[in-house]
């Protein structure tokens, strides 16, 4: 959603705030203190915006850090503070049921995803190619569909109106369509992709970068032996296969 804040409420009732919980607490601080280091130190800040924003043009120099480094950049001081209030209210109760790996991985794997999606937009479009973008409202948008998926039933207020966190994912979509049809649909890419990686990450099975690049491999794989007139069998498909065998999650034929 590219404004406003999420207050989170305990689905026994009554209203209560999450925790301030450690990796939270230390990826506020760092997106607090690169957003205004950058306007503070004049060109030496305009040089630490230009290493840390995302720009489709700028993985074919191979500036392949900026997929997770362009969260930390919030130019706008508003922006600024709803962004951390909602990494806060959102990212607290999801870090405290997940742990803090599983929330860090969620952060960065979910801004990684909609930067590259928004980069293969861009080889169909030159606007979104050259194009700059910053600010953790992708992960934001992330989080909110993690909620949806992950607490479905909690009550949670969205700008002061409770509302059951299930709706958070369609009500962040038409927010952020609307955005994208008032104010120009490339600036909003990465946000509406990070919906979409927040609810693959929180609800499906690619909860890990391991687990991703896993998969990413077994359809590579799958790929190559396809155009040999080969294909890759599961072992949960398969329950035929010799008992010597398990021990991988795929056989080749």
């Amino acid at each position: 959603m590219p404004r406003g804040s999420r207050f989170s409420q305990p689905m026994g009732g009554g209203f209560g705030l999450p925790p301030f919980t450690r990796a939270v607490k230390w990826l506020i601080v760092a997106t607090v203190a690169i957003s205004i280091l950058v306007p503070l130190s004049g060109q030496f800040g305009a040089s630490i915006e230009r290493l840390l924003a995302f720009s489709p043009e700028g993985l074919r120099e191979w500036r392949i850090w900026t997929l997770a480094t362009y969260t930390f950049l919030n130019p706008d001081p508003f922006m600024l503070i709803f962004a951390g209030l909602g990494l806060w209210m959102m990212g607290g109760s999801l870090e405290a049921m997940w742990g803090t790996r599983r929330f860090v991985t969620f952060y960065f794997a979910s801004s990684i995803l909609a930067a590259l999606a928004t980069a293969v937009v861009a080889i169909f479009s030159p606007a979104v190619a050259g194009s700059f973008y910053y600010g953790n409202w992708t992960v934001l948008e992330a989080l909110a569909a993690a909620f949806a998926v992950a607490l479905p039933t909690a009550q949670i207020f969205l700008y002061f109106v409770p509302v059951e966190a299930r709706l958070l994912l369609p009500i962040s979509a038409a927010i952020t369509l609307l955005y994208m049809i008032f104010r120009g649909w490339h600036p909003y890419l990465p946000q509406l992709f990070g919906l979409g990686a927040g609810a693959l990450l929180a609800g499906g099975r690619l909860r890990t970068p391991r687990q991703l690049l896993l998969r990413l491999r077994v359809f590579w794989i799958d790929r190559r032996l396809r155009s040999r007139n080969l294909r890759v069998v599961r072992e949960d498909k398969d329950d035929d296969l010799p008992r010597r065998s398990r021990g991988s999650d795929k056989y080749l034929h």
